[in-house]
């Protein structure tokens, strides 16, 4: 169960960090824009129409990735119940 589990959770990290290579720019919209979130300010900006933009830092892909396949590796070293 945990194997499938960490393995999940690694090839996810994965294609979310590999998703993110090729974004500059993802915006929200209004109704979850409106919510205050310190992430969203922290990582964000807002535009004339209220609508937020996420900017992830050039970093955070290759910190997904990397996470996920080291994740991916330890679910492969578990032994099987």
């Amino acid at each position: 169960m945990y194997r499938a589990a960490f393995l999940a959770f690694g090839l996810y990290m994965v294609l979310s960090g590999g998703g993110l290579l090729f974004v500059d720019d993802v915006a929200l919209n209004a109704r979850i824009s409106s919510k205050a979130s310190p992430v969203l300010q922290w990582m964000g900006s807002s535009d004339e129409s209220g609508r937020c933009h996420l900017q992830p830092p050039e970093w955070v892909p290759f910190t997904l990735i990397g996470v996920g396949i080291v994740t991916m590796l330890y679910s492969v070293a578990l032994p099987r119940e």
